[in-house]
């Protein structure tokens, strides 16, 4: 309760305590308690106490009072309903003061859930970009670890190829040596041409074989077309008939006419001459001399197959072998020199100078007349070659001779310079 309702309920028992003891004290409301007490009164009428004044006047007190009361319950409805109003406009503030709160809270719930959210999103992209980087980083090394596995094969692929090429150049050359004898009796019975740059075909039978060179320019030469623009000849070519059993083709250029650049070499097998029986497959042996670089390469083809390509071969230009021949021929001019003098001293060579190969004592030709006859005999089989002994090195280094110096004429011994230039 209030403390307008107590103040109120207070005043009105007081008006009233105030009002039953006015009524009490009163002269005229005493009663004489004697009165009816004596025996003689007791049959007699007693009047009794007039309380209409009385009565009127607490009427009058209580009306008062209910006035005051209603009054009072007037003011304090109005009090209370000021009281209400303002509780209520105090709850409305402080409602909206909480909305406002609890919107500010939220923003800010919103807010640091944003950054949280902000932070991870930053996060996880920061840890991503160190992911992918390490991603980057370790694929490259795998990369870059591949790349050197690679080139280390690739290295280890081409130092096998260059040493089965020069492995390759080596038996070509070995076996020109020993091919050499044979190759010259056959150009010299057929009359052909030598030069520093020579590409010759031989096999050993009466099949037609087609010896075939594309020229560095592109031009070919083969018995359709036994001349090029460059110089290139075909001066020989065998067993359009079944002329021979040891038949040799022959594609020369002048001497120091071949242009540089890189030559290829190929062989057809045209035709078989059936009455001669000759077998296949034809083995063959192709000789060429590239500026005085004389090699051998070896294949067989039988009467169909397509043309095969034997090999290729690059030569320099020609003012380049010109200065080689020139510095050969100085050194024998000097050799010539040393050996009329009698002074043997040899030069000391260079510190960047390259030694070139030692000579190598090759083992004599094989007998193709031998390899021919046992070919003509079917039911017997071919002999096997007899093992070759290991090659033994020269003593001391030998300057690079060319074809004619080195398969010059049987019994000439002249090693002047004069006879470089000898055809065999």
């Amino acid at each position: 309760m209030d403390p307008l309702s107590i103040a109120l309920t207070g005043a009105l028992g007081g008006a009233f305590s105030f009002g039953v003891l006015r009524l009490v004290l009163r002269r005229d409301s005493r009663i004489d308690l004697r009165q009816g007490m004596v025996a003689e009164g007791l049959g007699s009428r007693v009047a009794g106490a007039d309380f209409t004044t009385p009565r009127a006047e607490f009427d009058r007190q209580l009306a008062k009072i209910q006035s005051q009361r209603r009054r009072f319950e007037a003011d304090d409805a109005r009090q209370r309903a000021r009281s209400a109003a303002r509780l209520q406009r105090e709850e409305e503030a402080r409602r909206k003061e909480e909305d406002a709160r609890r919107r500010m809270e939220e923003a800010e719930a919103r807010r640091a859930e944003e950054e949280r959210l902000k932070r991870e999103a930053e996060e996880e992209a920061r840890l991503r970009a160190a992911r992918e980087e390490e991603e980057a980083r370790l694929a490259e090394m795998r990369e870059a670890a591949r790349q050197a596995e690679l080139a280390e094969i690739e290295t280890q692929r081409q130092a096998e190829v260059e040493a089965a090429r020069a492995q390759a150049e080596m038996e070509a050359r070995a076996a020109a040596e020993r091919s050499a004898s044979e190759l010259r009796a056959r150009l010299e019975r057929e009359g052909a041409s030598t030069s520093d740059v020579q590409i010759s075909l031989m096999w050993n039978n009466f099949n037609d074989l087609d010896l075939h060179v594309v020229c560095p320019s592109g031009e070919r030469i083969h018995g359709g077309a036994k001349e090029s623009p460059c110089g290139g000849v075909l001066d020989v070519d065998a067993n359009v008939k079944p002329d021979t059993r040891r038949p040799v083709e022959n594609v020369v250029w002048p001497q120091g006419i071949a242009p540089g650049g890189v030559y290829q070499v190929y062989v057809h097998h045209y035709k078989k001459h059936a009455k001669r029986r000759s077998r296949d497959p034809t083995r063959f042996s192709v000789i060429i001399n590239a500026g005085d670089d004389i090699r051998e390469y070896t294949g067989e083809l039988s009467a169909g197959d397509p043309i095969k390509k034997v090999c290729e071969f690059t030569v320099d230009p020609p003012e380049v072998r010109a200065a080689r021949r020139a510095e050969l021929q100085a050194q024998l001019a000097a050799a010539d020199e040393a050996l009329a003098t009698g002074n043997f001293a040899a030069p000391e060579p260079e510190e960047d100078e390259v030694e070139e190969e030692p000579s190598i004592d090759l083992p004599p030709a094989p007998d193709l007349d031998e390899m021919t006859a046992a070919e003509d005999v079917e039911e017997e089989p071919e002999p096997e070659p007899e093992p070759e002994p290991e090659p033994e090195p020269a003593p001391a280094p030998a300057p690079r001779r060319s074809m004619a110096d080195r398969y010059g004429p049987a019994g000439g011994g002249d090693d002047s310079p004069a006879n470089i230039d000898r055809k065999f």
